[in-house]
């Protein structure tokens, strides 16, 4: 700061300098003249040192107003490029974590649907052989429906085939069996009897 004053300082003088020295020649000169105040020599020189005064003191306001206020602007634009940047860093941060989301989400979902292949086909291989032992089971039934059926109908027949039989046999019998051969059936069992149980009899 004190180097660019002293700078500023001696460029002011320089100036100074050079617009005296510039105008003494002319004014030495035009002396007889009898020209107007402002256009002579010491005119000029005023009108210089009026000229270097206002930019002097500009240039003194400039130097000691501006850099605080460059330096506030310059610490605005750093905040908002420092912002901007933790803004889009938290961007990207998000970005990343919603690419993994993703990117997790279709690797879930993949495991999701391969589980649920799994347990459909488990389920329909269950389902399977829940039918088939209910298939079995309800031929068990009935193999043992039909057989109780044909053990029912086979005592059936042969109640019935012996009540054929003994109807035929009875009748068979009426028709062969005359007073003859009765009372000859009849000598017969007697016949048979024990001694003891033929005494009884007679």
């Amino acid at each position: 700061m004190t180097r660019l004053r002293r700078r500023f300082s001696l460029a002011i003088l320089a100036i100074v300098l050079t617009g005296m020295f510039a105008a003494l020649p002319a004014s030495a000169a035009e002396e007889s003249a009898q020209q107007n105040p402002v256009e002579s020599p010491i005119g000029v020189v005023f009108e210089w040192l009026n000229f270097v005064i206002v930019f002097g003191a500009l240039g003194y306001l400039l130097a000691k107003k501006a850099p605080p206020v460059f330096r506030a602007r310059a610490d605005q634009i750093a905040a908002g490029i420092q912002s901007a940047q933790a803004a889009k860093a938290e961007a990207d941060r998000q970005l990343r974590e919603a690419e993994a989301g993703l990117a997790r989400l279709d690797g879930e979902t993949a495991a999701m649907r391969e589980a649920m292949k799994v347990d459909f086909e488990a389920e329909a291989q269950r389902l399977r052989e829940a039918g088939r032992q209910e298939i079995e089971k309800i031929d068990r039934a009935a193999d043992v429906e039909i057989a109780a059926a044909r053990r029912a109908t086979r005592l059936e027949l042969r109640e019935l085939a012996a009540r054929l039989a003994t109807a035929s046999a009875a009748a068979l019998l009426a028709q062969q069996m005359t007073p003859g051969r009765r009372a000859m059936l009849v000598q017969r069992f007697v016949d048979e009897l024990p001694a003891s149980g033929r005494g009884r009899v007679n």
